[in-house]
């Protein structure tokens, strides 16, 4: 009877180890699969899970603070440049779900670099570390820690816009620029082809894609203020615009629930954006969130701009520096613009 039972239970026990043994393998074998379709080793996911696991570098942090930095570059016979038109500082704060944008005037004179700020980046180029160089240079301007820097150009914005299918972003009154200049004309320039072109984008819903995301973003000569859509102040609100659908769609249950959506942006961060935010610092911050990812509001930060030093965090001084047309603030240190950061994502 005893040897029954025996052989009853190691029986038993066999057939657990067994099932255990194909449910690892099958675990295994998923594995493989997804690190083949994103060029990566099992080892390699198994051990950054691990380490974002077992040493978070944000578990016991307050918010993860970043520089979102849109390149336009340019290299034909009417313009080279390497300047960033979009410089967005972000902050996520953890504690109350909240991830605050504050849009900064790609104007805004920089004392260090002697130099408007959308030249941070041209002249980290220059450097053995453009990430360090980015970030002590606009943490010196906002007063605030810098975690990670972005930098995404504007072939970027559209291969992303491929990835996500498009977005649908509402406009409070829309905007016709005549004068925005034609891709065309910049690739084969002609007397035959129109220096520029005409975009037009309605009151109501927009759907952006790959054929009209560039001129959403760039355009900025569709009118004198920024209240009909013109100037660079115009262009950051529909940025904000843009990224806020873009959280609305990337977070979208039914978006995630498509393997292949994972899969796809995963690719592309890896082989088209440049950044020092590493597949560890991506898992940490998600396991950080992950019970909340759901609940993270967005809140768009513009700074006050105004006619001078008493009504405004940034103005325009009376004389040009260095011969150019800038924003500056009160003080060369940037206390008035640093509070007013602090207190907006605070």
């Amino acid at each position: 009877m005893k040897k029954r039972i025996l052989k009853i239970t190691l029986i038993s026990l066999g057939s657990i180890f067994i099932l255990f043994c194909i449910i690892l393998l099958s675990a295994y074998l998923e594995l493989y699969k997804f690190s083949k379709k994103i060029n990566q080793t099992p080892s390699y996911l198994i051990k950054t899970a691990y380490s974002a696991y077992k040493n978070n570098d944000y578990i016991n942090s307050k918010n993860f603070n970043f520089m979102l930095l849109g390149l336009d570059k340019r290299d034909d016979e009417f313009e080279k440049t390497t300047t960033t038109d979009t410089i967005i500082f972000g902050s996520l704060n953890f504690t109350n779900q909240k991830l605050n944008l504050v849009s900064l005037p790609r104007d805004i004179w920089d004392y260090e670099i002697n130099a408007k700020i959308n030249n941070v980046y041209p002249q980290s180029l220059e450097t053995t570390d453009k990430f360090s160089f980015i970030q002590n240079n606009y943490t010196k301007i906002t007063g605030q820690r810098i975690d990670k820097t972005i930098i995404m150009t504007t072939d970027n914005l559209i291969d992303f816009v491929k990835v996500i299918g498009g977005v649908d972003v509402y406009l409070n009154k829309g905007f016709t620029d005549n004068k925005y200049p034609n891709p065309e004309y910049i690739k084969n320039p002609s007397p035959k082809v129109p220096i520029y072109m005409t975009v037009s984008y309605p009151t109501g819903w927009n759907h952006l894609n790959e054929s009209n995301i560039t001129p959403f973003v760039r355009s900025r000569k569709s009118a004198e203020t920024a209240a009909d859509g013109g100037t660079d102040i115009g262009r950051i609100e529909r940025q904000q615009l843009l990224i806020d659908a873009i959280m609305g769609k990337v977070r979208n249950p039914q978006f995630l629930s498509d393997y292949s959506n994972i899969i796809k942006l995963y690719n592309f961060w890896h082989q088209d954006i440049s950044t020092n935010l590493s597949d560890k610092d991506l898992l940490s911050i998600g396991l950080v969130i992950k019970n909340n990812y759901k609940n993270i509001s967005l809140n768009k930060v513009n700074i006050p701009i105004g006619t001078g030093p008493k009504d405004g965090v940034i103005y325009h001084p009376e004389k040009f520096i260095n011969l150019q047309w800038v924003f500056t603030t009160a003080d060369k240190d940037y206390s008035q613009l640093k509070q007013f950061i602090n207190s907006s994502i605070n």
